[in-house]
């Protein structure tokens, strides 16, 4: 993977947005073909199976959700407001962004500026 020093601010908008929003729940509107196409390069060549915890808020969610790698935190999400947790895998087609693969400094530019790393997967739905 290729060294990005500055991401597009046409990246940065809407990834910060979706960053800030989602946390709440807030629905964000659907990525442009051109961030998409920016993005495609954060995401693994394979598989991943992958964990979200569903509750009563983000249950209809549809067009972009939040998943991770790590058990424990779906399980932290679906704990809050008794929800359950659900695996799935994934093609990686329809990864949008695997937040694992960035560097310190590009999930800063692009707005995931949490305090604990929820190994987030963003998924197109």
């Amino acid at each position: 993977m290729k060294t990005i020093t500055r991401i597009p601010n046409y990246v940065v908008d809407w990834t910060d947005k979706y960053f800030h929003h989602s946390a709440f729940d807030v629905p964000v509107k659907y990525p442009s073909k051109k961030v998409v196409g920016f993005l495609a390069q954060f995401k693994k060549s394979q598989k991943a199976k992958l964990y979200r915890g569903i509750n009563y808020y983000n249950g209809d969610n549809r067009g972009i959700t939040s998943w991770t790698y790590d058990l424990e935190v779906a399980k932290r999400y679906a704990k809050e407001l008794k929800g359950k947790v659900f695996s799935k895998e994934f093609l990686a087609t329809q990864v949008l962004l695997d937040t694992t693969l960035l560097s310190y400094d590009q999930k800063k530019q692009l707005g995931y500026d949490y305090k604990i790393d929820d190994k987030e997967v963003l998924i197109l739905n």
